[in-house]
């Protein structure tokens, strides 16, 4: 799996450095323009975005369980406009419970940052950058690139350049007297102002995976206002699908305009097929009375328990899913279970597919596959629900 870890190299700059893992080992560094980044991107991956935490104001906030989010909004408008030095109205509010906390940006740096990276077609996760330090240690300190980042037991946090790092620290030693913070990095003016008795030096590195394991718990920034494109490049989804998309989407439009035109016209197909179909099943029988009633007479005549193991195999027969990756479909039709084999599957396309399967009324029970170079293959129990 791709892991992108994506950090400004400044506060005040669309300039950022990638870190690639892939399946947790260290492959690659680059740096690069934060529009560019799509270049660089496979769109089966992991993007984990870090705002400088000088860019967001972070507050902790007492939450009752019975308070929704949006009334905590609104308490938070009036008691914080004096607080902020932008107007409110343009900042977007994140609302996170345990910690409980308030997390407040502009609306337009983060729209700009999330239009940026929904280029890759990835799967997006943007945080304030001291939650990396914060995952570590809740009280801590860390520095990267031009500026020293602060986080606090309440997750709240800040950044400050090298340049305003004495005056922080005053402000900080007055309003937050009780603050040990542990240093995670090798710093005089830091071991100066805190003592020695509190270090933890730690690579980037193994931040990056410390935060990759615990982040679940933490509020994703990542506006999810999807667009086509971004949804194209995240499930892989080529010309055939979007062309069957837009005719499904076009028939839903339709159709109440159309119910009664469809509904004649289906009874009479239903009729026809139905007269086709007797006729294919048994041929002999020159007279159709009541095809649907002959053909329960048929059925009725059948032993399914000689044969209530069904075995679709071969592409051919499984055009109809769309799916050529899917080579085997077996049905057990006493337990109502399909037994679906895969073949070197595009892991994104999988896990669409895994994804849509309640809305098919069908319920997961098994995987048995195996993850190569992106691609899936194995098998896959079912079942039907009724």
């Amino acid at each position: 799996m791709n892991k992108y870890f994506i950090h400004s190299l400044s506060s005040n700059s669309d300039d950022v450095e990638l870190h690639h893992y892939v399946d947790g080992a260290y492959k690659s560094k680059k740096t690069t323009h934060l529009d560019s980044v799509s270049e660089f991107i496979d769109p089966d991956s992991d993007i984990f975005y870090f705002v400088p935490s000088s860019q967001i104001s972070s507050i902790k906030i007492s939450i009752n369980d019975e308070e929704s989010n949006e009334a905590i909004k609104a308490r938070l408008l009036s008691d914080l406009d004096d607080y902020i030095v932008s107007d409110i109205s343009q900042n977007d509010i994140f609302i996170n419970r345990n910690p409980d906390l308030a997390l407040l940006i502009n609306d337009k740096y983060l729209s700009d940052i999330s239009q940026s990276l929904k280029s890759t077609g990835a799967k997006i996760h943007v945080y304030p950058e001291h939650f990396i330090a914060y995952i570590r240690s809740k009280s801590s300190i860390l520095k990267l690139y031009d500026r020293y980042i602060f986080s606090f037991d309440s997750a709240e946090g800040f950044s400050e350049t090298e340049a305003g790092l004495n005056k922080y620290l005053d402000l900080l030693n007055k309003e937050r007297s009780d603050y040990e913070p542990r240093i995670l990095i090798e710093d005089k003016t830091l071991i100066k102002n805190f003592g020695d008795s509190n270090l933890d030096y730690v690579g980037l590195e193994e931040l990056h995976s410390g935060f990759a394991k615990e982040h679940l718990t933490l509020p994703n920034l990542f506006q999810t206002n999807f667009s086509l494109n971004y949804l194209i490049k995240r499930f892989q989804i080529n010309k055939l699908d979007i062309a069957l998309a837009i005719t499904a989407l076009s028939l839903l439009v339709i159709y109440p305009l159309s119910s009664t035109y469809i509904n004649n016209n289906y009874a009479n197909e239903y009729k026809n097929e139905t007269i086709n179909l007797f006729k294919k099943i048994n041929p002999n029988i020159k007279k159709v009375v009541n095809p649907r009633r002959q053909i329960d007479e048929i059925i009725k005549s059948y032993n399914l328990s000689e044969d209530n193991r069904l075995n679709i195999s071969g592409i051919e027969s499984i055009k109809r899913l769309d799916i050529p990756e899917i080579t085997k479909v077996n049905l057990n039709v006493d337990n109502s279970e399909a037994k679906l084999t895969l073949s070197k599957l595009g892991s994104a396309q999988y896990k669409f597919l895994i994804n849509i399967l309640p809305q098919s009324n069908l319920v997961l029970l098994n995987e048995d596959i195996e993850t190569k170079d992106g691609k899936v293959s194995g098998t896959v129990l079912i079942k039907f629900a009724i």
